[in-house]
């Protein structure tokens, strides 16, 4: 059983407590707007409603799964950069933002996601993770099993925390594949236009299609 802190309850991290909790880990849930929502998913998981730094300091694994506006509110709400050091983050979210005057995919000038928000907590383990797929499909796809398993794709720097990422992706219900470190020519594949996002995949395909990906920038021509 593992501590699970998760920051930000919407549909992405609500989906997160539910899978890990019917494997027996022990969740916390925190940041919403709504107290009765963080009430609802934590008697829905049989987890606790606690504050960011509360999750920050008792999770033995972060999760940070909010809006990418609000990845440095999250952050500072969970005690900041120091509050996570030597923890394992994984991280959901994606660079969605205003872009000429609506919403879509923020240029990093050159830098993954990951990258960017590992910079801000240096001193913890980063995982990307459960970025790919919507909610939606996550949520009826979890627990297939035999072929029709679906990947869950991660990357991170870390062999230690790339065997905890594989334990909790298979706990909640698919199987885990490695793209790499959080480098753009790895990570980026599996971020928004990246030949691996929003696709679904299962797990010959997905190992092919990583071989064939890795250590190259991304296209840019994948879905948005």
């Amino acid at each position: 059983m593992t501590r699970i802190g998760i920051i930000g309850a919407g549909h992405i991290g609500g989906n997160i407590a539910r899978f890990l909790a019917r494997s027996g880990h022990d969740i916390m849930v925190s940041f919403s707007r709504s107290p009765a929502t963080l009430d609802r998913l934590a008697a829905d998981t049989g987890g606790r409603a606690v504050s960011p730094a509360e999750a920050a300091a008792q999770g033995e694994v972060i999760v940070i799964s909010v809006p990418w506006t609000a990845v440095d509110a999250a952050l500072a709400a969970a005690g900041g950069a120091d509050a996570l050091a030597g923890k394992i983050v994984i991280d959901t979210t994606n660079q969605f933002g205003p872009v000429a005057g609506g919403f879509g995919v923020l240029d990093l000038g050159g830098k993954s996601a990951a990258e960017v928000n590992a910079a801000k907590a240096p001193r913890a383990t980063w995982v990307k993770a459960f970025n790919t797929l919507t909610a939606g499909f996550q949520a009826s796809a979890s627990g297939r099993t035999g072929p029709d398993r679906v990947v869950m794709f991660y990357a991170t720097g870390s062999g230690q925390a790339a065997g905890t990422a594989e334990t909790l992706i298979r706990d909640a219900g698919f199987d885990p594949v490695a793209t790499g470190t959080l480098a753009r020519a790895d990570v980026g594949h599996q971020e928004p236009k990246g030949d691996l996002y929003g696709e679904e995949f299962h797990h010959d395909d997905a190992i092919a299609a990583v071989r064939r990906l890795r250590g190259t920038l991304p296209a840019g021509t994948g879905r948005p």
